[in-house]
Order: structure tokens, then sequence, then C-alpha cells
């Protein structure tokens, strides 16, 4: 079945030097795959990354729970906040956020 609502978002990776980059993957996955290894050693992995841009959206109006044989249903009008820019820490032996950051994106 075709489900058209559903999309992700992919990207090609396009180096500069392929054989460079390879071995800069590898590095960082090996380093993920010792990272409880390293703990021991005192040494943490941690992996930081952002999200900017967020929109801060508040639905105008509840909404309507899914029942047996009905979809939820979203209100199509919203309110806007603004955007929002996300940053957050995690520690890849532990599989927790370290440090999160929600700001205003100006």
């Amino acid at each position: 079945m075709l489900q058209p609502h559903r999309s992700r978002y992919w990207l090609n990776a396009n180096p500069p030097d392929p054989k460079v980059f390879k071995q800069e993957v590898q590095q960082v996955c090996h380093l993920y795959q010792k990272a409880e290894e390293l703990k021991l050693e005192s040494v943490h992995i941690v992996s930081t990354d952002e999200m900017t841009g967020i929109q801060a959206l508040e639905r105008a109006y509840p909404t309507q729970e899914m029942e047996l044989g009905k979809v939820e249903y979203q209100e199509f009008e919203y309110i806007w906040h603004g955007t929002l820019s996300l940053i957050a820490s995690w520690g890849v032996a532990e599989g927790l956020v370290l440090n999160a950051s929600v700001k205003e994106t100006r």
C-alpha cells in the first residue's frame, strides 16, 4: 500500500576525497564501538548535534484522539511561536543525553 503522507529525508555524501572520507567514518565508528571499553579507562565519547530552525507550533484546537476504526484528527490551524535551535550532547557509552539546549534561533 502506498503511503504518500510518509517520507524521510536523506543526503548523498559527496566528499572531495572518498578514500579520506571512508577512513574518517571508520575512525568514528571504531570509537563508537569501543565507547564502553574506553569509559572503563576514563575516556568518554560524546556526540553533539544541532537542529536549527525548528518551528515552535501550537495547535489552535485540541487534537481529537483516535477511536476504533477512526484516525486521529489534528487541527490544521496553529499558533506560531517563532523558531528554535536545539543543540544536544549525549554519551555514546551510556546512551543518555548529557546536555541539551533549546533556545530561540535569533
